[in-house]
């Protein structure tokens, strides 16, 4: 390569990538940062699940084959002028029709970004794809990090409780890539170690339930740019050790998380009903919000679980969440 072109491909590389690996922003003023929703002018439908936001994760196996198709946003529609366009880093891909795309994922683990660009409007929506590391049940652990035991025949016979396939490899260099606009793929880490790597399970139907109920907790006036996950991915092994004996809690899956709203920091609820006090009342709040999520016609996709949970000594109130794709209550 030519000195002139090594430097114009330095100069770019930032503009083009650094986004998808910058943890959401913080306010560096005494003023919190306005919430933005970080919506693109339109959609990318992937696996049936229409994908509205500039930056989402995509979970998939190696040489696994991925559709894209551009759709009009919720709160938008796409000009019949637009022209997309799609860049990846790696892997293959072809265009299948005028906004539909194939993407053959690479055989090696790891992180591919792919960018669906309006040409247009120069909008665009980036989909941080992870790769996951095969993983074989018969050894229990994955290169040295303990994994347990998975149910071989899935619950009701759901798929969504099939054994997994693979897992997210997690890195001190990927733990601050962007999962979603307001969430990193560390916030989701089982908390059985802090070594690296470790590995992980996510969801993208989690995702997208985590990033409405976010919007809707600013619209109420909570001033917040992410959900303090207490817990969200949990290996078979480190359930166990905490004391749960289910053997299909939806956190083993990587479609749960357990959440509260931090605006302070504090790693505790705030209090959201402002009686003054920290209670259940603040996690039936949080809960009441997600309800008004997942009324949304537009969510149907995202039926789940919620669960209501007070405080205790080691800890403060906070909701479960989960995208089990039925209606479960407690």
């Amino acid at each position: 390569m030519r000195w002139p072109s090594l430097c114009l491909a330095l100069v770019l590389m930032p503009l083009l990538w650094g986004p998808a690996f910058a943890a959401p922003a913080a306010s560096t003023d005494d003023e919190p940062a306005a919430f933005s929703a970080e919506r693109a002018s339109f959609a990318v439908s992937v696996r049936g699940l229409s994908i509205p936001y500039r930056v989402m994760g995509l979970f998939v196996m190696p040489n696994e084959q991925v559709r894209l198709n551009i759709e009009a946003s919720p709160i938008t529609s796409v000009s019949s002028a637009a022209r997309f366009s799609v860049t990846a880093r790696s892997g293959l891909t072809r265009a299948t029709g005028p906004r539909t795309w194939q993407w053959t994922a690479p055989n090696a683990p790891g992180l591919y970004p792919l960018t669906l660009t309006d040409a247009t409007s120069g909008d665009a929506i980036r989909l941080n794809v992870f790769v996951l590391t095969p993983y074989d049940h018969r050894q229990r652990r994955l290169d040295g990090y303990r994994i347990g035991h998975y149910r071989k025949k899935p619950l009701r016979d759901n798929p969504v409780y099939a054994r997994p396939s693979g897992f997210v490899q997690l890195t001190a260099a990927n733990r601050d890539v962007r999962v979603a606009p307001h969430f990193t793929l560390g916030q989701f880490a089982c908390k059985q170690t802090d070594a690296y790597p470790q590995y992980l399970l996510l969801r993208e139907h989690l995702l997208l339930k985590l990033e409405r109920l976010l919007q809707a907790v600013n619209a109420r006036g909570h001033a917040v740019q992410t959900l303090h996950v207490m817990s969200g991915y949990r290996t078979p092994h480190y359930n166990r050790s905490i004391g749960n004996r289910t053997d299909y809690s939806r956190h083993l899956y990587g479609g749960a998380a357990d959440v509260f709203v931090d605006a302070d920091g504090d790693t505790y609820m705030d209090d959201l009903n402002g009686d003054g006090t920290v209670t259940r009342a603040d996690a039936q709040v949080l809960a009441a919000l997600m309800e008004t999520v997942v009324q949304d016609d537009a969510v149907q996709q995202l039926k789940g679980g919620l669960g209501i949970y007070g405080p205790a000594p080691h800890r403060g109130p906070f909701i479960h969440v989960d995208a089990r794709g039925y209606r479960a209550r407690w």
